[in-house]
This record gives C-alpha cells, structure tokens and sequence, in this order.
C-alpha cells in the first residue's frame, strides 16, 4: 500500500504557522483510536534516552496530556476537526558566547585584509555557538512518530487523502539529519498541472516557510546567506528544494522518477543532510507545501 500509486485515507498531515514559526502533526482521530498511544517501553525511545540523555518522554495522544515528545518538546494541542494536532515551536539555536571571535580576536577587522571586516563574525567581534539540546529533541521526536504512523494496517475512517508520507533520522554523525518520503499521486498531479505564474508563486511560499524557519533556528538575518542557500526548484511536479549547507536538500529519489509518469507520485530522499536544524527547515518547507495543497482542495472528498 504506497500512496505513490494508490489514494488512501489520510491518517496523518503536516501544516505550517508561519508567525509563530512553528511545525505541525495532525493526526486523525481514528488511527490513534486503532493504534493507541506511544510507550515510554517503545525500543526507539529507550535508545533516545539513552543516547541524547533525555530526561523523559511523553506518548499520550490524548487532551489531557499538555505536552508531548521528549523532554515535553511538543505542545499537544487536543481535538480539531476529527484530528489531533500537536505542535513545535522552532527553538533558537544559535547563541552569543561570552567569547570574543576566535578569528579576529574580537576586533572585527580581517587579520589578512586589513582594511577589510572579519568575514566571520562581520566585524563585529562576537562569537557564536549552537545548543542543539532542543534540536535533538525536537528532530527525535518527530522520528519516533513517523515510525509509530508509518504505512497502518488497519482501514482508517477520513474525508481526506494522504497527500505525503515522511521518514526522518536522528543521529550524531554523517547525514545525522537525513529524511525521505512519499509524495502522492494527487499531490503530484496537481503540481504538474499547475499554470507557470501558479507555479511561481507556489514556489516563492515554500520557499518563504524554510527561510523563515532557517532564520529562526539560525538567528540571523537572510542577506548573511548564499542567494543559492534556499534554492528550489519543480519540473513536471518533481520537487527539488535546498537549505543552507554543502549541497543539501531534498530531491527525487532516482532516476525514473525525475521524469515521471502520468498518475503516479514518486518518493523522495535528501542528500547531505547533517543536523536537525537542516532537517526541520525542510519539513517546515514540506508542511507549507502541504497547506496549499489543501487550500487548494487536493485531497479532499
């Protein structure tokens, strides 16, 4: 059962807040009836713990549990229309050191060009790091959860079709960061359909939703980044689409289905992907491709 093939009751969609710069899972209400909650005795979750140190996890779908996710990194966020909606505000994750810049000693000026800034801190003389406690939280959690939705076994009751599935990692290592995924056959259809101006100003939101979330996690400002850092890019309803780092971002996963054929989705893989901060970019760019394509009635019967 692949939604790249066939269409099938939507069990599970992401969606985007773009002012609070936050990720949402909706899950419906019948799957969780049917597969219950997640427990802390899930095998995942005991190495999670283990290996990120996490000091809890919470799996109860339910609206009397607040949070949800390790160390209570999601809001749960109850019933809505038949799903149930838990959310995550993107954290910050870069943050001022007490240390003045390692490369210019926190004068600002270029140690070789002299009448010229230091091109790392941009002459300002400060020094960054990154706390990823928050990120490793966040980006486990939501492995946990496509694990536990993954493809169900069981008929789910909706008035919706699945538009996309999601598969994410969680390591400290190598493409630590990495996700893939199915898009549907409706979700592709209608993205090959659509007119050039259509396609533009599709392009411009998603693009618009993982700067936005990048600049958040990141915190700075959108001109201290290559213009090709948050490149994208579709032809015949084949979506590429980069964030900043040596050549990452999700695209096709082979060659077959760069081309495509007529009625059928295709899945989708990354390259490069090292951290959760690359990682959540890019799902937030998916979940705000996903929006639109609700607004836009895909998937609704």
């Amino acid at each position: 059962m692949r939604i790249t093939k066939e269409n099938i009751s939507c069990w599970y969609e992401l969606s985007w807040n773009d002012k609070r710069r936050a990720i949402m899972l909706r899950i419906n209400e019948d799957f969780v009836k049917k597969a219950g909650n997640i427990s802390e005795e899930f095998p995942i979750i005991i190495g999670f713990k283990a290996e990120y140190k996490f000091n809890s996890f919470k799996g109860n779908f339910s609206s009397e549990s607040e949070y949800f996710g390790f160390d209570r990194s999601f809001k749960n966020n109850g019933l809505d229309k038949n799903f149930i909606e838990i959310e995550v505000e993107l954290p910050i994750l870069r943050k001022k050191s007490d240390e003045p810049c390692g490369f210019c000693n926190g004068t600002g000026k270029n140690i070789i060009f002299p009448d010229e800034v230091c091109r790392i801190c941009k002459g300002r003389g400060d020094s960054y790091f990154y706390d990823w406690g928050k990120a490793f939280a966040i980006s486990a959690t939501f492995t946990t959860l496509f694990l536990f939705l993954n493809y169900p076994n069981f008929q789910i009751n909706s008035g919706l079709k699945q538009l996309m599935t999601i598969e994410t990692v969680t390591i400290r290592d190598v493409h630590g960061g990495s996700l893939g995924g199915d898009f549907s056959t409706l979700l592709v259809n209608w993205l090959r359909k659509m007119k050039l101006e259509e396609s533009r100003n599709l392009l411009t939101l998603v693009r618009k939703a993982s700067i936005n979330a990048y600049t958040k996690m990141d915190c700075r400002p959108l001109d201290t980044f290559d213009r090709y850092d948050f490149r994208i890019q579709m032809n015949n309803g084949r979506l590429i689409m980069d964030c900043p780092g040596d050549a990452c971002g999700i695209h096709p996963s082979d060659s077959s289905d760069w081309n495509g054929y007529d009625g059928m989705g295709y899945k989708f893989s990354c390259h490069n992907i090292e951290s959760p901060m690359q990682q959540l970019t890019l799902l937030a760019g998916l979940a705000a491709l996903h929006d639109e394509a609700r607004k836009e009635g895909v998937g609704v019967f």
